[in-house]
């Protein structure tokens, strides 16, 4: 599965006309305090309360809200609903970035009306939209230390506070339960910031053996970031020998002109889909706001310049380097394994379909030899992305299989499709 808009649908051998994508995060934003002004561009998201004393405004967030409808329209159909920080007037600090001096931030008072915030949204969304949030995830790296007062964006440290994070998680089952939700809605957790690693308090497997064990019970899904950590491994046999979902919620990297972003991001997947296997690959901006068309200050794959009336769109080579690996390795499809590095396999038995997304991340062509021999393999198509003006191109069928071996050249920094019948 792949994440964070759906903008198009596809055919078999034919690529949609955007990335295809099935599912959505939605932030549910904290909102800023009003006499506040420094968050960069899309760091303060609004949220329902305004104040502790005002009534929900359904009106607000407009421009996400239409994003998460329109994704629905456009066939999404996974959807979670995550928190940065809390409404600014339930922290410590009275601002929804973070805390003074990196200090945790939720008030301890405020810890049943955050949970009854965050799951009346959710009811309202299924009730008043008829959107069902699969999940609900009340962090964002929250030992990560990153959230500081008067910062760029939401978010809300929780160091080594994790009797108050257990203490969400409680009410938010019981608010749940309450409001009728639990049969349809259920709690992930950490989104994490790293794997693992030297520093305990930043990692997911931490944060999920110290959370303790009775709001871990309520927790259906593990998500985690993929910017830090060394081994994906340990993190997936936790997972799987917990009976546990388990989602790469977040990456992102820096926008680029050439390939470098592409190959960047083909890498990560690579690696995150062999090694921590994932059941959904989130990629963390497919659209953001990129003034004068600025590159590498933004992670968009799509740049957007939202300072004026009439907004133009900078798709990026990223944006066909994602699409490489979306519009042909669909929901269903089961990761097999290969013995190159550099490239990812995947089968899909209904629609006896089989597809390699292959990646040469160097500077000279390459020539790889595929042993395809234990598949009947018939009619193929092959799409590349890659500096030499190639965005998902369908190239000439010019390829044969020869005893089993089917010879590509790749040429440097790009990425290929191929896509197999397999006629038994």
């Amino acid at each position: 599965m792949w994440i964070r808009s759906v903008i198009g649908l596809r055919k078999f051998l034919m690529p949609a006309s955007g990335l295809g994508l099935n599912v959505i995060r939605y932030n549910i934003g904290g909102g800023d305090n009003p006499s506040h002004h420094h968050m960069r561009f899309g760091g303060d998201v609004p949220g329902f309360r305004s104040c502790e004393n005002c009534d929900y405004n359904w009106t607000s967030d407009a421009n996400q809200r239409w994003i998460l409808l329109a994704a629905k329209e456009r066939g999404a159909d996974i959807f979670e609903a995550f928190a940065n920080s809390p409404p600014y007037w339930m922290t410590n600090s009275n601002c929804s970035s973070g805390g003074q001096n990196n200090e945790n931030n939720l008030n301890p008072d405020y810890y049943d009306q955050f949970a009854d915030y965050l799951t009346e949204v959710v009811k309202w969304y299924k009730e008043e939209q008829g959107l069902t949030f699969r999940t609900l995830e009340p962090f964002n790296e929250p030992t990560t230390g990153l959230w500081h007062e008067f910062g760029n964006q939401e978010g809300c440290n929780y160091i080594l506070d994790y009797l108050a994070m257990a203490n969400v998680i409680d009410k938010i089952v019981a608010y749940l339960n309450i409001k009728g939700l639990s049969n349809t809605t259920s709690v992930s957790i950490a989104d994490e910031g790293a794997f693992e690693g030297e520093i305990a308090t930043i990692a997911a497997i931490s944060t999920l053996q110290l959370i303790g064990d009775h709001a871990l019970s309520y927790v259906s899904q593990y998500n985690t970031h993929a910017y830090f950590g060394n081994s994906r491994i340990p993190l997936f046999d936790m997972a799987k020998n917990d009976g546990r979902r388990l989602w790469m919620s977040e990456w992102g990297s820096w926008s680029s002109k050439d390939m470098s972003a592409s190959i960047q991001l083909s890498e990560e997947i690579l690696n995150d889909m062999r090694n921590l296997k994932p059941v959904a690959w989130v990629y963390w901006q497919v659209i953001e706001h990129a003034p004068n068309g600025t590159y590498g200050n933004e992670y968009g794959l799509i740049g957007a310049d939202f300072s004026n009336s009439t907004i133009s769109l900078d798709i990026r080579l990223s944006f066909y380097g994602f699409a490489q690996y979306t519009n042909f390795i669909r929901p269903g499809y089961q990761i097999i394994s290969t013995d190159d590095g550099d490239t990812l396999a995947a089968q899909d038995a209904s629609n006896k379909t089989l597809v390699l997304v292959c990646t040469n991340k160097y500077n000279a062509s390459d020539i790889w030899n595929f042993n395809v021999s234990k598949f009947n393999l018939s009619l193929f198509n092959v799409y590349r992305t890659s500096n030499n003006n190639e965005t998902l191109k369908l190239l000439p069928n010019t390829w044969n299989i020869t005893d089993g071996i089917l010879t590509y050249e790749s040429p440097a920094n790009s990425i290929t499709s191929l896509i197999f019948n397999v006629t038994q």
